[in-house]
């Protein structure tokens, strides 16, 4: 029990580490879908566009790795 129960907390912290960095990296996704949309409204739309495409990728890579780290984590659960 003991060498499951270390197993589960080492993947619990790891877990936790990549949602603490997905939150982040979704903080500079929101200024990146704002700088994207500013530059839209004010008509530099070929520039702004690259920007909103980027921030697709970003949240596209962010919500595949929150779903990755959720599914090694249910892999592990104590039972």
């Amino acid at each position: 029990m003991k060498k499951e129960k270390k197993e589960y907390i080492v993947h619990r912290q790891i877990y936790e580490d990549t949602v603490k960095k997905n939150k982040k990296l979704g903080m500079v996704n929101l200024l990146i879908f704002g700088t994207g949309l500013m530059l839209k409204y004010v008509g530099r739309s070929d520039l702004g566009s690259h920007f909103i495409w980027l921030g697709i990728v970003i949240l596209i890579y962010t919500l595949g790795s929150n779903m990755m780290a959720k599914y090694q984590m249910k892999k592990h659960q104590l039972k």
